[in-house]
């Protein structure tokens, strides 16, 4: 099941996942376990074992809005550091969400070889 092979990427990532079985497929969320940075990621998958769809959501917008916010705030108090301070974690969660695409496309490449695999070694018995 890809929802199982996925959620190791998270916990390895210093995130703490569960996968949720969902009625359209299943629900992976992730919390980051890093002190002072509050990141919730959801992946979805949703479909069929051989036509599905994969989802990879954060609440990056809300959590951009309000740091603008309190950059625009901060501005004249030596808020360029808060600025900075949110544009690394940008940064570093698109490096994240690039790895987990790049996870993703192996571990469904190995599902369908794994598949492949089995019938064509169940027709050959």
């Amino acid at each position: 099941m890809l929802a199982e092979r996925i959620r190791p990427f998270f916990n390895e990532s210093d995130f703490e996942a569960t996968v949720e079985k969902m009625q359209e497929g299943y629900l992976i969320r992730a919390v980051s376990k890093i002190p002072n940075l509050t990141l919730r990621i959801n992946v979805a998958i949703l479909g069929r074992p051989n036509d599905f769809t994969v989802e990879f959501s954060t609440d990056r917008g809300r959590y951009s809005s309000l740091s603008m916010i309190a950059g625009y705030l901060t501005t004249m108090f030596g808020g360029q550091f808060l600025i900075s301070r949110e544009a690394k974690k940008r940064e570093a969660l698109d490096l994240l969400e690039n790895s987990f695409w790049r996870h993703t496309q192996m571990e469904v490449a190995d599902l369908v070889d794994s598949a492949t695999h089995k019938k064509r070694h169940g027709k050959t018995s």
